[in-house]
């Protein structure tokens, strides 16, 4: 099979999966983010730890999950036992075998590179409601789909941009594929989507204009980020667990870094 029909087909059940655990309930949709965040961290680790595997990067695996079903579980106390994290991390990185500073860098970036930004988006799926005349959180779907389309669009759009009209890089030695021209067109050309978006999802149109704004702008940068951290460690693909499109971080490197921003959106304008 060639590398076109290997991607095609890949990508037909990724985003079927996707859509269809965000739509159907606010559980598959948290376990659609578990999985992301399990295999984006160990991928992660993978690469800043250079294929070393020590107990610490389990437990910080395991803190990730917790981070992002933080929502079902948080509580005062909770607080309070965050600060933990630190020693915790000392300890584990004391066994082992490279006793690095640094080391505790790497597992803490772990948890705000991945964990933390799908607990914004997982919680900016929620919104007050009034049910039989009393408030109540409700999960909604579209909110969470019309992040993925933005992002999927951004690129997309970007791509094709940038192969028509690309002349001038815009980070040669991170990224050399990516255009100012491409850049513009997928912001031009995602904006107009979200018009498209707004109405179908029942969004308000500035909202999802500014959403998309975001998802363009930082989407990019979290492609330039996962292209920098790939040159630094000198990997092609952050994994291969999808067939002829690489690792969890391939496919989510945008939406990670763009996630706190979008979520923030959703809290403050909706």
């Amino acid at each position: 099979m060639n590398n076109f029909w290997q991607r095609a087909i890949t990508g037909v059940f990724f985003v079927g999966a996707v859509c269809g655990l965000t739509l159907y309930n606010e559980y598959s949709f948290l376990i659609l983010l578990c999985t992301i965040c399990l295999f984006g961290l160990l991928e992660y680790y993978r690469i800043v730890f250079k294929g070393i595997f020590h107990y610490s990067q389990a437990i910080f695996v395991l803190i990730g999950l917790s981070i992002v079903c933080l929502k079902y579980w948080f509580n005062d106390w909770v607080v309070y036992l965050l600060p933990i994290l630190f020693p915790l991390a000392a300890f584990t990185v004391l066994f082992s075998k490279k006793r690095e500073w640094k080391s505790l860098a790497y597992l803490f970036s772990g948890l705000f590179y991945i964990a933390f930004p799908l607990l914004f988006f997982f919680v900016s799926t929620f919104h007050s409601e009034p049910i039989d005349e009393s408030p109540q959180t409700v999960y909604m779907p579209l909110l969470a789909l019309n992040l993925f389309i933005l992002i999927w669009c951004s690129d997309t759009f970007a791509y094709i941009s940038g192969k028509l009209l690309g002349k001038n890089k815009m980070f040669e030695a991170v990224s050399p594929g990516k255009t100012w021209e491409g850049f513009i067109g997928g912001l031009i050309l995602t904006c107009g989507f979200s018009v498209l978006l707004a109405h179908y999802f029942n969004i308000p149109l500035k909202v999802n204009a500014i959403v998309a704004l975001c998802s363009v702008v930082f989407g990019t940068l979290g492609d330039l980020v996962e292209s920098m951290l790939k040159r630094e460690f000198k990997i092609k693909d952050s994994g291969n667990i999808l067939p002829g499109h690489g690792g969890i971080l391939d496919r989510f490197d945008a939406l990670l870094i763009s996630l706190p921003f979008t979520a923030l959106c959703y809290y403050l304008l909706l």
